[in-house]
């Protein structure tokens, strides 16, 4: 959001960001960057007296075009307000692969409005698939814009000193193997696999320690899980980080161990491929269009712990392997993924609404 809001004015576009409620810590750092941003536009969830406001917002300015993201308060409100506005440019921008809990991702009141907008923005082509049977959007309405990192920020450490320079800042043994996995604690991210592989290794092997760089509604159960395993100074639990780029310099693998359900292109492994890392994760999602397996990255089965455990290992034994597969998904990265192609996708986007 914030790369997207502050690079389209390189390609001429004026942005402003709205938030129907408060706009939470992203909304703040888009205030800290100097991005134009209005909050508390809708009183409360479905707030139909806020289709006004928004009208009245969108009614401003010289042929204006909506980027929504696909918040289901964001499409049914963004829709309806933007049409009474006249506004003739409508995007929306999709990031899911159906909802936990549910097989689509579009709700009833989505699939009401989503003929109001004129193209929807893919992560991927099964992105692209799954759209088109879920919301049964045209599939010449769908481009494909995957996401973008700061390729400058998620990059190696510039030296073995520096990377056990980082180590030491967190109390973490230079010659141990760190495996990070940097993701919300929330039900579909599956840290209980994760868990579950640490102490599959720790109990072969002290050597390692794993990293958890997140919060959310599952914190308290994974804490309790970590302690039972007798492991809590090797399972570490990091919390909701601003510095994930540290974290992955001083990494040597990073996972993702996400069931089949809402991931989709997910910035954390590109985050960690630029930063040189080898990624082992479920094939879930995308995720097999972001790397080829064996190649810049390892996948497995979803729920595969045995499998995960073992890739890891070879990591472990291998730094020859690690190093190679590790430049390779930097290499991969800077040269389909960074935070340039991704708006300058959306900047052409844009342009070439028929306005």
């Amino acid at each position: 959001m914030k790369a997207l809001a502050t690079g389209m004015s390189r390609y001429g576009h004026d942005v402003e960001v709205i938030c129907l409620r408060s706009p939470g810590h992203v909304g703040e750092q888009l205030i800290d960057a100097g991005v134009t941003l209005r909050s508390g536009v809708a009183r409360g969830k479905f707030d139909l007296s806020s289709l006004y406001r928004l009208k009245r917002i969108f009614s401003v300015g010289n042929d204006p075009v909506l980027i929504a993201l696909d918040h289901h308060d964001a499409i049914l409100l963004g829709a309806i307000s933007s049409r009474m506005a006249g506004i003739r440019g409508k995007i929306l921008s999709v990031h899911s692969t159906g909802l936990w809990g549910k097989q689509g991702t579009f709700s009833l009141t989505d699939r009401l409005v989503l003929h109001m907008f004129d193209r929807f923005v893919a992560l991927a082509l099964p992105h692209a698939g799954f759209m088109e049977k879920d919301g049964r959007i045209p599939p010449e309405k769908i481009t494909l814009i995957p996401n973008g990192i700061d390729t400058d920020r998620f990059c190696p450490p510039a030296s073995l000193d520096h990377k056990n320079e980082l180590r030491r800042k967190y109390s973490i043994p230079e010659n141990d193997f760190v495996v990070t996995i940097a993701a919300a604690l929330r039900p579909e991210k599956n840290h209980d696999m994760f868990i579950e592989v640490a102490d599959k290794l720790l109990r072969s092997n002290g050597d390692f320690t794993f990293l958890i760089a997140g919060g959310g509604v599952e914190a308290g159960k994974l804490h309790e899980i970590v302690e039972n395993t007798g492991n809590p100074d090797k399972i570490r639990f990091m919390g909701v980080r601003d510095d994930v780029d540290r974290i992955f310099a001083l990494s040597d693998a990073a996972v993702l161990c996400s069931y089949p359900v809402v991931e989709t292109f997910p910035l954390t492994v590109l985050e960690a491929m630029s930063s040189g890392l080898a990624v082992v994760s479920t094939d879930v999602g995308s995720i097999a269009e972001m790397f080829r397996d064996g190649e810049e990255g390892m996948l497995v089965p979803s729920e595969d712990s045995v499998l995960m455990a073992k890739k890891l290992a070879t990591l472990k034994s291998d730094p020859t392997l690690r190093a190679v597969m590790g430049e390779k998904a930097r290499n991969r990265v800077t040269g389909d993924y960074s935070e340039e192609n991704m708006i300058r996708g959306y900047s052409e986007l844009v342009e070439g609404l028929d306005r």
